[in-house]
């Protein structure tokens, strides 16, 4: 496990220079048929907004699969979060375990690691791996979704919750229809879109926000197209980025996030 990984500024920009020297290279920005602006709920992002319009420092803590695990999508956001907001003080402690489903948060005591700031944002990532899984019930994975937003609201009261829907993710035996998949053999697993239809759906209910993380990728077969080319975004697995597509899905978080908290201003 990764335990409270702070990614502090100093770090976040050093990890991203990398990028910076890459050529630059035009990448898709596809417009979310879920959410406006990729970013449902925006409301339910007020005491975030709220402590980066007070200067700070703001304290952020994910918890997550290997998405979060793997840091790559989380340190974009922060040096993304750190040059629009410069001088603030903006720490992200990640606790990512590879291969890790929302009962890894539910078995996790206590919730937050001991010295960790009260967090003005907790972004809940899970996902894809239930939706590998086969044996998951829709009504048992829901109970247990609005169960740790309960228990996130009543350890962290004043703290703003996202929910990061699973993204699009495929397995490779057989049974696809994505254009230039010669072979047909790359799909998504149904269970996955089930996962993401309850998270969004209560995500709505308790008025928690939720990214479409699916929809910014571009939507169905995205994780194949996003393999593809001389510098692909997804790795071969179809289920992990790149550090060039982690970087670039983090961008397109923290411009979503961004963009919500100005039009809040306006």
């Amino acid at each position: 496990m990764i335990r409270a990984l702070a990614l502090v500024v100093g770090f976040a920009l050093a990890g991203s220079a990398a990028a910076q020297e890459r050529p630059y290279v035009a990448l898709p920005s596809p417009v979310s048929a879920t959410c406006p602006g990729g970013l449902c709920q925006p409301n339910g992002l007020q005491a975030f907004f709220g402590a980066l319009h007070r200067r700070g420092p703001v304290e952020i803590v994910q918890f997550g699969d290997s998405h979060t695990a793997g840091g790559d999508i989380a340190r974009s956001l922060l040096w993304r979060l750190q040059a629009r907001f410069q001088g603030l003080s903006i720490n992200l402690h990640l606790h990512g375990v590879v291969g890790a489903t929302l009962n890894d948060l539910a078995e996790r005591q206590p919730l937050f690691d001991p010295g960790e700031e009260s967090p003005d944002l907790v972004v809940i990532a899970y996902g894809t791996n239930e939706g590998f899984d086969d044996r998951v019930t829709p009504r048992a994975y829901e109970a247990m979704l609005r169960d740790q937003i309960a228990r996130v609201r009543a350890t962290a009261p004043t703290a703003s919750i996202l929910i990061l829907g699973a993204p699009e993710a495929m397995r490779g035996d057989g049974g696809g229809r994505c254009p230039g998949d010669a072979d047909h053999r790359w799909k998504a697993p149904d269970m996955l879109g089930v996962v993401r239809d309850v998270q969004h759906r209560v995500a709505a209910e308790n008025g928690v926000a939720f990214w479409d993380w699916k929809g910014r990728m571009g939507g169905d077969c995205s994780a194949f197209a996003l393999t593809q080319g001389d510098q692909p975004l997804m790795r071969g697995d179809h289920v992990h980025f790149t550090f060039a597509g982690g970087d670039w899905i983090g961008s397109l978080l923290a411009a979503d996030l961004i963009a919500a908290y100005d039009r809040r201003r306006d």
